[in-house]
Parts: structure tokens; C-alpha cells; sequence
């Protein structure tokens, strides 16, 4: 008994660390530190990104899983049950590959035989990946509400294939989805190499995503310390950073 207790508390304690650590900006070129703090990134835990969607696509067959129900229950050991749906719709928004290619994997769970959108399974969609924002305390700004179908696409409109690409691919995309775009930002740059100093924590180098201040001379913060919104020196977090994706 205590020593569950204990997992417990370090299951919880190591998921706000995530919440600390993966603060992320939104998708614009031109960033403000200070206003984009909402904007979270569920980490790969699971290692599910270094799976593409295709491999994901091939697992789900090898596994019998296109053959069932979108309802069926799956048992999963000592942890209850969970829905084809909702195991569809999990790994394929968190395993790799190109978003366009999983958004038409996704666009095909939730379309009729007429390649119409279906509103109620996108609404099941929604329910079910923004579980991961949830999951790293952040259900006030990206949590499913009522509202949030209302918010991607009208309701009255028939949703093809393009337009669900179109509104879910724009800049920015619906906001309960804005952390999409950018885990997969993430996951593309995360070995670039920067060979240059960090103004904040003096790194010699920089792996990620690199900001330059728009107005400091030559400062510029590794994705470390822009997240957790470092600043020294006459910079300040108010002050326009560009983020950079390459050398």
C-alpha cells in the first residue's frame, strides 16, 4: 500500500515536471513568449513517434483491428478497457510520420462511404485526442467541451476530404487543436543542431528549435530556456523572438 502510494506521487510529480518542461509557443513565425504560454506539448512517452503512420496503419491489420467495430472494447491489463476508436485515434495522432498522411488516415475513420465528414465521429475524435492536452494538466485551454466541433468546422456544411485537410492544416488551426502542428514541429527538429551560445544558460550549442530577439543584439535563447521564459540582460519577454528550425 505505501509503496503505491509512493508511485503515485512520482507518476503525478514527473507529469508536472512535463507540464513545466514542455511549454511551447504558437505556430506564427514571429513570436511574444509572454502570450503563448497556453500552448503545450503532449512528449512523445511512449516512444510512439518513431513509428510512422504507415507501420501504424500495417499494426492496426496485422492486429485484426480493421476488421472491428469502431465500439468493440479491448482489454487492456490491469487498466480497464479502451474502444478500436479510441486506440485508432491515439496512435495515429501521436506516432510519427507526415501530419498530412495521418490526417487522411484520421479523415477515413470518421467519413461516410460518401466521403463525408460524419459529425459524430469527429466529436468521438475530439473527445479522444484532447485526452492528451488533459493529461499534462492542460484541459483548461485545449480539454474537450461541447463547443468544440462548433469551433472547427460549422455545422450545417458537408466536410469533404479537402476541407477537413484545409481547417485543420491552416495557420493557425482550430485552437482546441493548435498543439497538433506543433508536436510534429517538434519531433522534426529535434536533432538540429545549433552551433551556437545560448544567451541565457550559456550552452555552447543549441538541439531543437533556436529564438532570436527581434530587438537584443545577437540574444538568442535555446527552446529550454524560451520555454520556461529565461531572460537576462536588457532582454525581455516581451520582446519579438523569431523561431528558427535550422542553422
Amino acid at each position: 500500500m505505501i509503496e503505491e502510494s509512493g508511485k503515485r506521487r512520482r507518476t503525478m510529480a514527473e507529469k508536472r515536471q512535463l507540464f513545466m518542461e514542455m511549454t511551447l509557443t504558437s505556430s506564427t513565425v514571429t513570436l511574444h513568449a509572454s502570450q503563448n504560454r497556453s500552448s503545450h506539448f503532449f512528449p512523445p512517452l511512449f516512444l510512439v513517434h518513431l513509428v510512422d503512420i504507415w507501420n501504424m496503419i500495417e499494426a492496426f491489420r496485422d492486429n485484426g483491428l480493421n476488421t472491428l467495430d469502431h465500439n468493440t472494447e479491448i482489454n487492456v491489463e490491469g487498466h480497464g478497457k479502451l474502444t478500436v476508436f479510441s486506440v485508432k485515434a491515439m496512435l495515429a495522432t501521436m506516432c510519427g510520420g507526415k501530419i498530412l498522411d495521418k490526417l487522411r488516415y484520421i479523415f477515413s475513420q470518421i467519413s461516410d462511404s460518401n466521403g463525408l465528414m460524419i459529425f459524430t465521429k469527429f466529436d468521438q475524435l475530439l473527445r479522444e485526442v484532447l485526452k492528451l492536452p488533459t493529461a499534462v494538466f492542460e484541459g483548461p485551454s485545449f480539454g474537450y467541451t461541447e463547443h468544440s466541433v462548433r469551433t472547427c468546422f460549422p455545422q450545417q456544411k458537408k466536410i469533404t476530404l479537402n476541407m477537413f485537410l484545409d481547417t485543420l492544416m491552416a495557420d493557425p488551426p482550430p485552437q482546441c487543436l493548435v498543439w497538433l502542428p506543433l508536436m510534429h514541429r517538434l519531433a522534426h527538429v529535434e536533432n538540429v543542431f545549433h552551433p551556437v551560445e545560448c544567451s541565457y544558460c550559456h550552452c555552447e550549442s543549441m538541439m531543437g528549435f533556436r529564438y532570436r530577439c527581434q530587438q537584443c543584439h545577437n540574444y538568442q535563447l535555446c527552446q529550454s530556456c524560451f520555454w520556461r521564459g529565461h531572460a537576462s540582460g536588457p532582454h525581455s519577454n516581451q520582446h519579438q523572438m523569431k523561431e528558427h528550425s535550422s542553422w
